[in-house]
This record gives structure tokens, sequence and C-alpha cells, in this order.
């Protein structure tokens, strides 16, 4: 796990980040003019992703994945999981068909993918950057910073500059959110604990907005 690549890996890695920039923007276009299929071009950038690794790597290391630590790793993550949606059932107003249909939109539409495709793919892919892996790092971290930014400016009804200053301390959690969850998923070997992490703090802010 993130370890030195050849140069072509990072190429990939920039080219898939701009197409997704600009698939996002487009997302963004069709949600303001009430076009429901908006979220298909997500599920392609995603199938995308998993595609380039495997077809390129045929492994899911690059993907985040690795059988080194798993079965304590997924303990550790189904134990969070079910702490979150246990909370949404004891202090949550929301029917459990709507916490069980979240369950499933948070954990696998919004944390798995997001963390394969950051806290995996692109991440491993840009060390084939030639420099420092801190600055490597940091580059993602940015990436991953400003990837929603184009949907959510049209989703706010501000496609404007003023936007991004308005986000900012949103972009500076995301950013420290994506060296944290790479901290972690360094230290326990693959993306399942970021996972998990990932669907709580979505899942749980989701919940608190319908007390």
């Amino acid at each position: 796990m993130y370890k030195e690549k050849e140069k072509s890996y990072a190429v990939i890695a920039f080219v898939y980040y701009f197409i997704s920039l600009s698939g996002f923007l487009v997302m963004g276009i069709m949600y303001k003019n009430d076009i429901p299929c908006y979220f298909l071009i997500n599920l392609i950038l995603i199938i995308a992703a998993v595609l380039t690794v495997i077809l390129k790597d045929k492994s899911l290391i690059n993907l985040g994945f690795s059988n080194k630590k798993i079965g304590r790793n997924l303990l550790a993550a189904f134990s969070v999981i079910a702490v979150s949606v246990s909370l949404a059932f004891i202090v949550g107003s929301l029917p459990a068909n709507k916490i069980l249909k979240g369950t499933a939109y948070f954990l696998f539409y919004i944390a798995l993918p997001e963390e394969m495709i950051f806290r995996g793919f692109l991440q491993n892919y840009l060390f084939g950057l030639k420099t420092d892996r801190k600055l490597i790092f940091i580059i993602c971290a940015l990436m991953f910073s400003f990837m929603h930014l184009p949907f959510q400016m049209y989703v706010n009804g501000n496609p404007s500059f003023s936007y991004f200053l308005e986000s900012a301390p949103q972009l500076i959690f995301t950013f420290l959110l994506h060296l944290i969850m790479c901290f972690i998923t360094k230290k326990t070997g693959d993306i399942i604990i970021p996972v998990s992490l990932h669907f709580a703090l979505d899942f749980i802010q989701e919940v608190l907005q319908n007390m």
C-alpha cells in the first residue's frame, strides 16, 4: 500500500480525476435542470475506477484491499457500522425503512466508493509521481477536497466563486479527513476501517439533521 510506481500510474490518476471533475459538473447541471438520472454518471465513474485498477494491476491492492488483517479490520468496521445504525434507531426520528435505505446508500454509494477511489485508487496511483511522499498525500488531499465542488455548488444554488469561499471550512475538513484516512489505511493495511468511519460521519450527520 502506497508504494512507488511508474510515471504512467500518475498520468492515469490525473486523467481520471479531471474526467471526474467534468462528470460532477455535468451532474450538477443535470440536477439543477431536474434530470433524475444524473447519479448514473457517478456510477460510471466508480465502475471506471474499479475496472482501471483490475485491468492494469490484476489485483485489488490499489483499490485499498488486502487480506493481511482482514478479520480484525472487518470486526472493527462492523462494530462502527452497528453502533451508528443502532444510534439512528435509538435517537433518530426516521422510520426503520428509511434508516435501512440510508444505511445502504451511505455505505455502498458514498463511503465505499469514495474510499476505494481516493484512499485506494488515486492515492496509490499518484505514487507514480517522482516527488516527496508527503507532497503526494497533500496533492490527493487537495483533489479530494475539491472533488465535490462542481456538483455541490449547483445543489446549493450558487455556481460561482463565492461558493468556493463559503465552502472553505468544509474544504479544510475534507483535506484533513483524507490525511487521517490515509494514515489509518496505512496502519491497518486496507480501507475497511476508513470505509466504516466515513459511513459513520455521513450517516450520523444525516440522522442528527432529522431528529
